[in-house]
């Protein structure tokens, strides 16, 4: 367990490491290779308190505080950055790898929402007639066609978990990351006689292709056999395994 010092020194190298500013919450917690409640065994009831005790300014963006035009602005960014309407989960990676942008929840909570085919005309009301949005309006409408008239349904059928299990492979430790509906039925089909498959942390999602894609492409130069199809294996370090299980959900 690391002492408070240690931690400040480590949250004040970063933060000279990034041009002198404040990291953002998740990014130092993998930085320094801890989490929210080893904060807590020091006497941190946050993130912010740290950063106070380091000398630093915290971040003063407000998620509790986003307008409107707001919302609208970062999520047309996000329909840019992908070149297709984001999902739940990608708009949860965002949100993990950037403290100033908020959880996919905020979008339709804060707009009074509760379907993406809701949040898609939002997005179209607010563009409107404004010049320089043709990508943005393609999108939406073609998310509206391809998509609407099953989401009701299709949010509950597609629930689904993305794993992470131990296991041995030619007398080395490895791990699988994969997606399944039922993890204890995947789990017995992946066990082998000659190893000993251990369930290390599953989240629960509705996009487990989208997340699990993210955390292959995260570990891309950590698999085992890295010209193999689909290869799902990888070598992984403690910090990593920690990494993956500071996830329970993405919904």
């Amino acid at each position: 367990m690391p002492e408070k010092d240690e931690i400040i020194n480590k949250l004040l190298r970063y933060s000279r490491e990034i041009g002198d500013r404040t990291p953002g919450e998740h990014k130092f917690y993998e930085y320094a290779e801890i989490g929210i409640y080893d904060l807590h065994k020091l006497g941190w009831s946050n993130y912010r308190e740290l950063v106070l005790d380091a000398g630093l300014t915290p971040n003063k963006f407000d998620k509790t505080k986003y307008s409107h035009e707001q919302l609208c602005r970062l999520f047309i960014n996000v329909i840019r950055e992908k070149g297709k309407w984001p999902t739940r989960g990608e708009l949860e990676v965002k949100h993990y790898q950037e403290s100033n942008f908020p959880d996919a929840g905020t979008f339709y909570n804060k707009l009074g929402l509760t379907l993406t085919g809701d949040l898609a005309r939002k997005i179209l009301e607010y563009v409107g007639d404004k010049r320089g949005y043709k990508d943005i309006v393609d999108i939406c409408n073609t998310f509206l066609e391809n998509n609407v008239t099953q989401e009701a349904s299709s949010f509950i059928s597609n629930v689904g978990y993305v794993y992470l299990l131990k296991s041995t492979l030619r007398n080395a430790t490895a791990y699988k990351i994969g997606h399944a509906k039922d993890i204890k039925n995947r789990v017995k089909q992946l066990r082998q006689p000659s190893n000993e498959e251990i369930l290390i942390h599953q989240i629960k999602t509705d996009d487990p292709i989208g997340v699990e894609k993210y955390w292959h492409d995260r570990f891309e130069s950590k698999r085992l056999y890295p010209y193999k199809f689909k290869d799902e294996w990888f070598k992984l370090k403690p910090s990593d395994v920690k990494a993956f299980k500071r996830w329970k959900r993405i919904l």
